[in-house]
């Protein structure tokens, strides 16, 4: 099988057939010099909103990749859409969590804020990360061929996070070590998904009670504690597996 080689440009979606594009210098670089393409070579660009174009490459220099469109296809978003609400570790894990959620289909990440999250940095700090963030997420997608960015969120209070899911009419679970946890299972009905995965502490008493009033459902990872960022690429696995088969 010949070497798919992938890129990401935010293009409009009133491309046509024979247009060109002009990737960035990131791109340019990561094209022209790691993956080493050459004049002739054929690449996808995806633009994170579910468009992938096909094109060709007609100029090619360490810092300007220029791209005949050959064609191009939307992708439709895969439903019902997945929410992970996540609560931020502390380090480099937050990090390491984007590009296998990307990759795995996720739709919207946000960071939680509970009762038992070391990590209080402000939303300065955090939006600050963003753009380095953002980088990740395109990198997941040009990994797998997932057409589209997920959505990242400013950090929210877990209660706030509950409450506006819940007046979403969202399919909520929460991934818990309690023995009353159920299989996890989705209604046809339900277009969005949210899943909770909570601190290497564990959610409090208060917060599982007050999730379950407002009719949320615990679930079942395993027997075993799990690091923050093992539980949520488990989740997202086991929510792709549950819908799609």
């Amino acid at each position: 099988m010949a070497r798919k080689y992938r890129a990401f440009l935010d293009f409009p979606d009133s491309l046509k057939v024979g247009d060109f594009l002009e990737l960035g210098d990131e791109e340019s670089m990561h094209l022209a010099r790691v993956l080493r393409i050459e004049k002739g070579h054929e690449i996808e660009i995806l633009n994170g909103l579910g468009l992938i174009a096909q094109g060709k490459c007609i100029q090619v220099f360490h810092r300007v990749v220029k791209v005949e469109v050959l064609s191009f296809e939307t992708i439709p978003v895969v439903s019902p859409k997945v929410q992970l609400g996540i609560a931020m570790p502390k380090g480099g894990k937050w990090d390491d969590l984007l590009r296998p959620l990307t990759e795995l289909g996720v739709h919207r990440i946000t960071p939680l804020l509970t009762e038992r999250t070391e990590v209080r940095a402000g939303v300065d700090k955090f939006e600050a990360k963003r753009k380095k963030w953002a980088r990740q997420l395109a990198e997941g997608c040009k990994q797998s061929g997932n057409p589209w960015l997920p959505y990242l969120d400013l950090p929210v209070r877990f209660k706030d996070f509950v409450q506006k899911a819940k007046s979403n009419n969202e399919h909520m679970w929460m991934a818990s070590l309690s023995p009353s946890t159920e299989e996890l299972t989705f209604s046809p009905g339900h277009q969005g998904i949210t899943l909770l995965i909570g601190p290497e502490g564990g959610w409090t008493k208060e917060e599982e009670e007050g999730f379950k009033s407002l009719g949320g459902k615990l679930f079942s990872l395993g027997p075993y504690a799990l690091r923050v960022e093992n539980a949520a690429i488990s989740a997202l696995a086991v929510a792709r597996h549950a819908y799609l088969s």
